[in-house]
C-alpha cells in the first residue's frame, strides 16, 4: 500500500468540491453534482507536479489508472482518492493507458516508444514490447480485450495481442501524426485519426478499410464513440465536433465551432457528449438541440482526459493543472 494518503490541508492529496454550476435542465440533460478532485504532486526528481495525458477506469467505475510526464502509472481508489500502487518508471511521458475489458490488464506507452503490459493488481514486472521506431500517443483494446491497437508517429498503427503483447498486424494510418485511437464497442471496427484531420475506419474482421472520411481541416485529438456504435465523434485543432454515422460514414451532426481546440471527448448517454477543451472548461452538449446545456468549470489548465463510466453514473475528467476530477451524476 503507498504512502500517499488523503488530507484535509497540505497533504499529497486533497479533496475538495466546487460549486455554484449552473444547473443543468432535467428534461435534456442529467444533473452533476460538484465534483470530487484529486490533486497529484511532485515527486523528488522532478520540479513540477505532473501533467495528466490519460485515464482508465476500471469496469466496476472503483479503480482509475492515470499517467503522465512524470514517466509514472498511478492506480487510485476513486472513491476514497488513495494512491494504491505506482508502477514504473518508463524513460519518458506516458502519453496514453488503456485498459483491458476484464480489468485485470493496463497498457502504457509514450515517448521511450514501448508498450508495457502491467497487471492490474499492482506487479512491479511489466511484460514491455521492444523498442519502436517512433513515440507512441494512442492506445486502445477492443471489448474482449483480444487485441491491443497502437498509434503514434511513423504513419502505421500496430495491432497487438492483448494478452501476450504479440505483434499481430501493421496497419497503414491516414498520416504520420496519430494522437487518436479507439474501438467501436461491439469491436467491429476501428478508428484512427490525427494531423491530417482524416478519420480512417476499418473493419477488423479482414482488416479492409471501411473509410476514410476527412472530418477536419486540421489535426484531430479526440475520437469517441456512442454506447450502441452508431455514432463516431471527432474534435480537434479545428474547434468543431463533428459525429458520424458509423453505418454510412456520412456526417450525421455538426456541432458550433467553439473558442478553444478540443483534447478530449466522452459520451455520457445516447445523447450527451462532453468535450474538454484548452480553455480548461469541460462543455456538456445535447446532440439533438446541437447547444452546450452545461459547462463544468473548475480546471485551470487543458482538459486532455474524459472517460465515463456508466455503471457509476461519473464522468472523469484530467488535465494539465495536475488534477483528476470525477463528476458524480444524479440518477
Amino acid at each position: 500500500m503507498s504512502k500517499y494518503w488523503l488530507q484535509a490541508v497540505g497533504g499529497v492529496l486533497a479533496v475538495t468540491a466546487l460549486v455554484g454550476l449552473r444547473p443543468i435542465f432535467a428534461e435534456t440533460m442529467p444533473e452533476f453534482n460538484s465534483p470530487k478532485i484529486i490533486h497529484l504532486t511532485k515527486g523528488a526528481d522532478l520540479d513540477k507536479n505532473p501533467v495528466i495525458s490519460g485515464a482508465a477506469l476500471d469496469p466496476a467505475g472503483k479503480l482509475l489508472a492515470t499517467v503522465g510526464d512524470d514517466h509514472l502509472l498511478r492506480v487510485w481508489n476513486l472513491a476514497s482518492a488513495e494512491v494504491l500502487f505506482e508502477l514504473g518508471p518508463h524513460a519518458d511521458w506516458i502519453r496514453a493507458v488503456a485498459l483491458r475489458g476484464d480489468g485485470k490488464l493496463l497498457a502504457t506507452a509514450g515517448d521511450d516508444r514501448r508498450i508495457r503490459f502491467w497487471e492490474f493488481s499492482g506487479n512491479a514486472q511489466p511484460l514491455t514490447t521492444p523498442e519502436q521506431p517512433h513515440a507512441i500517443r494512442a492506445l486502445a483494446f477492443n471489448f474482449d480485450g483480444k487485441l491491443l491497437a497502437a498509434g503514434g508517429f511513423g504513419g502505421k498503427i500496430q495491432i497487438y495481442d492483448g494478452g501476450d503483447g504479440k505483434l499481430l498486424r501493421v496497419l497503414d494510418a491516414p498520416g504520420n501524426d496519430i494522437r487518436t485511437l479507439a474501438f467501436s464497442p461491439d469491436g467491429k471496427q476501428l478508428a484512427a485519426a490525427g494531423r491530417l484531420g482524416s478519420v480512417r475506419l476499418w473493419n477488423t474482421a479482414d482488416w479492409a478499410i471501411a473509410g476514410d472520411v476527412q472530418m477536419s481541416s486540421r489535426r484531430i485529438h479526440a475520437l469517441a464513440y456512442s454506447a450502441d456504435g452508431r455514432q463516431l465523434a471527432a474534435g480537434g485543432d479545428e474547434r468543431v465536433i463533428r459525429v458520424i454515422d458509423t453505418a454510412t460514414a456520412k456526417a450525421a451532426v455538426v456541432l458550433p465551432a467553439q473558442p478553444a481546440k478540443i483534447l478530449s471527448l466522452a459520451y455520457c448517454g445516447p445523447n450527451v457528449l462532453a468535450a474538454g477543451g484548452t480553455d480548461n472548461a469541460i462543455r456538456l452538449w445535447s446532440l439533438a438541440s446541437r447547444k452546450i446545456e452545461n459547462e463544468l468549470p473548475g480546471h485551470t489548465g487543458s482538459v486532455g482526459v474524459l472517460t465515463f463510466d456508466a455503471k457509476a453514473g461519473a464522468l472523469v475528467s484530467g488535465g494539465f493543472d495536475t488534477t483528476v476530477r470525477a463528476w458524480p451524476l444524479n440518477k
